[in-house]
């Protein structure tokens, strides 16, 4: 089933859209109403978007659209994946001991300044190289695949960039808040709020911005790790300007880059979209036409092909570009996300993809819940929860970018961090 006729289809049977999407949010609700923290919480958001998506099966459900075997598959696979997330106690506001009060020495102001610097200046610099290399995003006919054309350079790009403009973000939020910085660390930081704006527009992602006031959010809660409260209860004022700017931003990024006429129809569209791979791969089982080949290739091609473990033409054509050209003979390097349901089918059967899904439920409680109670309390530890629940996030919609993710943190980021190191250190022996 392709877009066109899914959205004919919930147009004709409205209600029984929203009477699914009414099951999946209570569903929701009652699996994860004690993990909840904040509307900016980045969990929260990806719950959304992921409740969103799993209304398309229960909807094709109803309108006897999908087999019973594989809704059998899907409602097993989700159920799981709810028990193995719940492996793990949810972060309690009130039951956080601060650890120590924050209290940044000289050696550990010079390494975060430098870090600031270094970060912002390589994620600056190589964001305007790209541009030139590949065009601006906003601008490409797929920003998604801007970077999949001209190889290997293309590729370190992409990694860089995804790391850096991360870390960029969360140190001019820590920036904004830091007392006593000087005259030249006011300008920077304005600076780099202005950056930040003008390249989420560029990037032509409509949600490119929210990465900065998730930030935020995990900002103000790591604060409470030493003893700051102050921050954290400042979130639902933030949120109001907060939002007001990222729908602007929004609106502005759809009207430039998509053929709309209505920027609020087409962002309606695009929520509704979240569960595409369902509604392309379930109806005529198209899920069981996808090809399938060895679990621990399809999963770990591309670290086992960057480690030189195998050759890069092992590496399989993600799942979606199957799914899409199914649909869509002419388009190619393009198609949905392989959400967690469909790709544990493919690679595991019915009968052990609900175990590859508790695993990774298990996984995202692990990054979400527990990871925040054993870094150390300080900015880098900060730093480092973001990076990881931020990759943890993509887990479920998007296995292979979540790998990737965490593959780029573990390799770049301790380039950034020894860089940093250094210099604060030789500017003390100098």
């Amino acid at each position: 089933m392709n877009s066109f006729d899914y959205f004919e289809l919930v147009f004709e049977n409205w209600f029984l859209y929203l009477a699914s999407v009414v099951i999946v949010f209570f569903v929701y609700f009652i699996v994860f109403k004690k993990y909840y923290i904040s509307v900016l919480d980045p969990f929260t958001f990806t719950c959304f978007f992921s409740a969103m998506a799993i209304t398309v099966p229960v909807f094709l459900f109803f309108v006897n659209e999908i087999t019973v075997r594989l809704f059998i598959s899907f409602v097993l696979t989700q159920l799981f994946f709810f028990l193995g997330f719940r492996i793990f106690s949810p972060i309690e506001i009130n039951k956080i001991e601060p650890r120590k009060k924050l209290d940044i020495d000289g050696q550990e102001i010079r390494f975060i300044k430098w870090f600031f610097i270094i970060i912002g200046f390589t994620n600056v610099s190589l964001q305007l190289f790209s541009y030139k290399l590949v065009g601006i995003p906003l601008l490409a006919e797929s920003r998604l695949g801007i970077y999949g054309e001209s190889g290997g350079i293309n590729n370190l790009l992409k990694r860089i960039l995804e790391v850096t403009s991360q870390c960029y973000i969360f140190l001019t939020i820590f920036f904004i808040y830091l007392e006593h910085k000087n005259l030249l660390f006011k300008v920077y930081t304005t600076i780099s709020i202005v950056i930040i704006v003008v390249f989420s527009v560029l990037s032509g992602s409509k949600g490119a911005f929210m990465t900065f006031g998730l930030a935020f959010f995990i900002y103000a809660l790591y604060a409470v790790k030493w003893g700051d409260f102050s921050i954290f209860f400042t979130i639902k004022k933030f949120i109001i300007k907060f939002g007001v700017v990222a729908l602007l931003l929004a609106l502005v990024v759809i009207a430039l880059s998509e053929e709309s006429g209505n920027p609020f129809i087409f962002l309606l569209f695009r929520i509704g979209q979240s569960g595409d791979v369902y509604y392309m791969a379930y109806p005529n089982e198209i899920v069981d036409k996808i090809p399938s080949l060895n679990w621990f290739i399809g999963l770990f091609a591309s670290p086992l092909s960057l480690f030189g473990l195998i050759p890069r033409a092992m590496i399989p054509d993600p799942m979606g570009y199957f799914i899409m050209q199914y649909h869509y003979p002419n388009i190619e390097f393009r198609g949905p996300n392989a959400r967690m349901n469909i790709l544990s089918y493919v690679y595991f059967g019915i009968i052990y993809s609900p175990i590859y899904c508790f695993i990774i439920g298990g996984l995202l409680s692990f990054f979400r819940n527990r990871l925040f109670y054993l870094l150390p309390s300080n900015i880098f530890g900060c730093i480092v929860y973001f990076l990881f629940l931020n990759a943890a996030l993509k887990l479920e919609p998007d296995f292979h970018s979540s790998l990737a993710d965490f593959i780029n943190i573990l390799i770049i980021l301790p380039v950034f961090v020894f860089l940093s190191y250094y210099l604060s250190l030789r500017k003390v022996h100098e």
